[in-house]
């Protein structure tokens, strides 16, 4: 009924039926470059730019599967990715996408990291822990904010969830969200999880 009333167009064409049709598939190039341990698949700019906003401010949540098959076949077809296809299926993995604060989730109704990290975690077999974190504090949004106020806006967002089940503190954590800026945020919440004794703690973003 959805796809009668509010067909999908393509972000970059129009066309019906997609959010990114095969011609315009073909115009979205993943990065060529990586900044270990900070793993990145896009430029944020483009259709994958648009995809993000229309998610996270639209709410055009059925984006979400067409954003993460793109990114499951850049993994499958790139030279640069392929060494993340021989971590699927590993167990002591374990993705924890950033989580927003009670207020933003209540406005928007979901986490858009946690639909996205979901299908990824699905894909590679790894564990999904939504309990791990917790957003003790309301940040302003940090587009338009200068390096430093990002920093300070994001200080002592993040604390540990003690009620959480217990998780091997040895397990290489990807820490999941949409876009790396400057990474202040998932700086912040890397902080936080190495200093209750995760060890291996990286970031994975759809864009940089």
């Amino acid at each position: 009924m959805l796809d009668l009333f509010l067909p999908k167009r393509c972000l970059g064409c129009g066309q019906e039926g997609y959010y990114f049709c095969p011609q315009c598939q073909k115009e979205i190039k993943p990065l060529n470059f990586q900044t270990f341990p900070v793993i990145s698949f896009f430029p944020y700019r483009g259709l994958v730019k648009k995809a993000i906003i229309n998610l996270k401010y639209r709410f055009v949540t059925d984006l979400v599967e067409e954003l993460t098959d793109l990114i499951i076949k850049t993994i499958s077809q790139e030279k640069e990715f392929c060494w993340l296809k021989k971590l699927s299926k590993r167990k002591e993995i374990t993705l924890i996408p950033l989580p927003l604060h009670y207020r933003r989730f209540n406005w928007r109704g979901f986490n858009q990291s946690e639909l996205l990290g979901k299908r990824l975690a699905d894909y590679f077999g790894w564990q999904l822990r939504t309990d791990v974190l917790i957003r003790q504090k309301s940040t302003k949004p940090q587009v338009g904010l200068k390096n430093d106020k990002r920093q300070e806006n994001v200080q002592g967002a993040f604390k540990i969830n003690h009620n959480s089940q217990y998780l091997i503190r040895d397990s290489q954590v990807f820490l999941f969200d949409d876009v790396w800026t400057t990474g202040s945020t998932l700086k912040e919440a890397a902080k936080v999880l190495k200093k209750a004794g995760f060890k291996k703690v990286y970031g994975l973003t759809i864009c940089r």
